[in-house]
């Protein structure tokens, strides 16, 4: 059964695949370089703050959203039309995702229902600059590619 593990976090993802027994072999790698941008960084494009006034009373209204919440979720929104194209293609039959918390949250807003179907483990762990030999330790035994 051929499953594929994707390893992110906000600025990279490491997308590997595995069959039974077989070792993870790298399918493919994702940078988003304004993800490695602290968020002071990032509040320098951030659209300027527009102050209301009624009468005498004046307040700040802020944006909703954030600019490293953009960021990050542009490149979840990336991953996930990749897990779609997968999916279609018949690419994988079980997906393990691998994420820091935070970035495990936008992963699961950008996937659809389909890829979801497919989620068989998660591990909410930042585990992006590991080997496979070394993430493959992380994994539950039954998704690390032995055979079920």
């Amino acid at each position: 059964m051929k499953t594929w593990i994707l390893v992110a976090d906000r600025a990279r993802a490491r997308l590997f695949s595995t069959s039974g027994d077989a070792a993870l072999q790298e399918v493919e790698t994702w940078l988003n370089p304004e993800g490695r941008a602290l968020g002071h960084e990032l509040e320098t494009d951030r659209a300027p703050t527009t102050y209301e006034s009624v009468g005498s009373a004046r307040h700040a209204i802020e944006p909703h959203t954030t600019l490293e919440e953009k960021t990050t979720g542009r490149f979840a929104h990336l991953l996930g039309e990749a897990l779609e194209r997968g999916r279609v293609e018949h690419a994988y039959e079980r997906l393990v995702l691998v994420a820091e918390p935070h970035f495990l949250g936008a992963l699961h807003a950008a996937l659809g229902k389909q890829v979801r179907r497919h989620v068989v483990a998660e591990v909410p762990k930042e585990l992006t600059e590991l080997a496979p030999a070394e993430l493959r330790q992380h994994l539950p035994e039954h998704f690390a590619g032995a055979a079920p």
